[in-house]
């Protein structure tokens, strides 16, 4: 899942909070750049700490696992779909709710697309990143069949919710490696990928509305 964007409000901050902010973002930031120019295992704790002029136990500790440093904002981004889901109106379908989410996403002026394509780069270079990066995608594919179970009235752990929740990641990994390709301008990767989002939410919606029917 590769639609990441610096999520957090800092206007909604208080001072303390907004310091913290910032030099996390800052120790993320110059993760990437390093990664990207030397690669992930060749890049040490030490030397993303002398770019972001800070101590190593600082690095260490907003981010304990190095892998972290890699999807500094994936967090952030599924507590954001947590609550979205969580909180959608009565009536409103997983996929509907899924379809407002992203469009938001890609829509924000916060999404950084270079960062997407660096990140993109240095996954696809690292075997053992893209395990890690299948590890978080797994908290999505939860949350998304979690909300298919209630609404089909069904187990979060049964098949059918947790099909659905694998299908909209796949769809959602199709707009991350389009991410990827730098030879693709920001409004038409946007383009493209809200184009991406309405057809698969619209396939999905529409599975999940033939199985609400069938049962």
């Amino acid at each position: 899942m590769e639609i990441g964007s610096d999520v957090a409000p800092q206007q909604a901050l208080g001072l303390r909070e907004r310091k913290k902010l910032r030099t996390r973002e800052t120790i993320a930031r110059v993760a990437l750049e390093l990664f990207t120019e030397q690669g992930f295992h060749e890049t040490t704790i030490r030397e993303i700490a002398d770019r972001a002029e800070v101590a190593p136990r600082t690095v260490s500790m907003y981010f304990p696992v190095k892998e972290e440093l890699v999807f500094a904002d994936h967090g952030a981004l599924f507590d954001e779909l947590e609550q979205r889901l969580h909180e959608r109106p009565l009536g409103e379908t997983t996929a509907d709710a899924l379809r407002a989410w992203i469009t938001a996403v890609l829509a924000d002026d916060r999404m950084e697309l270079d960062k997407t394509r660096c990140r993109r780069q240095v996954v696809e270079s690292d075997h053992a990143l893209r395990t890690y990066e299948r590890g978080l995608t797994e908290r999505a594919e939860q949350l998304i069949a979690g909300a298919v179970a209630v609404d089909l009235g069904l187990p979060a752990d049964d098949l059918v919710p947790r099909m659905v929740g694998a299908a909209t990641m796949a769809a959602l990994d199709a707009l991350g490696h389009d991410a990827g390709d730098g030879t693709i301008p920001p409004a038409e990767y946007r383009r493209r990928g809200l184009e991406l989002v309405d057809q698969a939410m619209t396939f999905i919606g529409a599975g999940i509305r033939g199985l609400q029917d069938a049962a």
